[in-house]
C-alpha cells in the first residue's frame, strides 16, 4: 500500500494524455477504476491485474482472441470476398485492404461488426508536410503590414494563426490519413487490437478469458492509444511514466 504522501506525488503523474488513456481503458473493458486502484497500478502488469480482477463476466474455458478471428475472417469473406485460405494471423493488412480503398473498407468492418476500431492515422511523410504547409503560410502572414504593426500581439497572433491554419490543413489532408496503428500491421494484430478495444462486449457474450489474454488486450491497446510499438511495452513498464504521456 502507499502512504499518502507517495499517493499525491503519484497523483501529479496523471495529466490529460494519462486520464485520456484510463478513459479509453475503461471503456473497452467495461470497469471503472478508484482513485486508490490507479495509483497503486505502477506498472502495466499491476494495472492488468486490476483490470481482470474488476472483470464481472463468468470465466469461460473459450479463447476470445480465437473468436475474434473468426468474426473478423468472417467479415472480410463477406464483405471484400476475399477467400477465406488467404486469411491468417501473419497475413499484411496492407495485401488485404489496398491504399485507396482502405477507409472505405476500414467503416465497413467496423459498421458490419458494429464493434469499436481505432482511426487510421496519419503516415509521418503527411503529418511532416502538413507541418511544412502550416509553417510557411504563418511565416507569410507575419509578411504582412497589418501584423508587423502589432509587435506586442505578434506571440498570440502567430499561436492563433498556426492552430487556425494547422486545423484547416488538417480538414483538406485527412482524407490522406490512412495509415494503420502502430503495431497493427498483419491481421493477427488487428485481432488483437479488435479483441482489446471491445473486451467488454465479446467477454459479455462469450467469457472472461484468462489474465494473461487480459494482458495482451491491455498492451496492444496502450500501445496503439500512444503510438507505441507493442513489442517495447511489457508488465514491468512503468505507468504511466514508462509511456511519455502526461
Amino acid at each position: 500500500m502507499l502512504l499518502e504522501t507517495d499517493k499525491v506525488q503519484r497523483s501529479r503523474l496523471f495529466g490529460e494524455d494519462t486520464c485520456e488513456l484510463v478513459n479509453t481503458i475503461e471503456q473497452s473493458f467495461g470497469i471503472q477504476f478508484s482513485e486508490d486502484e490507479l495509483v497503486e497500478a505502477t506498472t502495466i502488469g499491476s494495472l492488468a491485474h486490476f483490470v481482470f480482477t474488476k472483470l464481472e463476466q463468468p470465466a469461460s474455458p473459450q479463447c476470445l482472441s480465437t473468436i475474434t478471428f473468426f468474426k473478423l475472417r468472417r467479415a472480410f469473406v463477406e464483405l471484400f470476398g476475399v477467400p477465406r485460405a488467404k486469411i491468417a494471423p501473419a497475413t499484411s493488412l496492407y495485401e488485404l485492404m489496398p491504399w485507396k480503398s482502405r477507409r472505405k473498407q476500414w467503416r465497413k468492418v467496423q459498421d458490419h461488426l458494429n464493434y469499436a476500431l481505432p482511426q487510421l492515422v496519419w503516415p509521418l511523410w503527411l503529418l511532416a508536410l502538413a507541418l511544412l504547409l502550416v509553417a510557411s503560410t504563418v511565416y507569410r502572414l507575419f509578411q504582412l503590414r497589418t501584423l508587423s504593426t502589432l509587435p506586442a500581439a505578434s506571440a498570440l497572433v502567430g499561436i492563433m494563426g498556426f492552430i487556425s491554419v494547422f486545423v484547416l490543413v488538417a480538414i483538406i489532408l485527412s482524407p490522406l490519413g490512412r495509415e494503420f496503428p502502430r503495431s497493427c500491421e498483419t491481421f493477427g494484430d488487428l485481432v488483437k487490437l479488435t479483441l482489446a478495444r471491445n473486451y467488454d462486449r465479446l467477454a459479455s457474450n462469450h467469457g472472461t478469458s484468462s489474465e494473461k489474454e487480459v494482458l495482451q488486450s491491455l498492451l496492444q491497446l496502450i500501445a496503439a492509444e500512444v503510438s507505441s510499438d507493442v513489442n517495447g511495452l511489457s508488465p514491468n513498464t512503468l505507468f504511466p511514466e514508462g509511456l511519455h504521456i502526461y
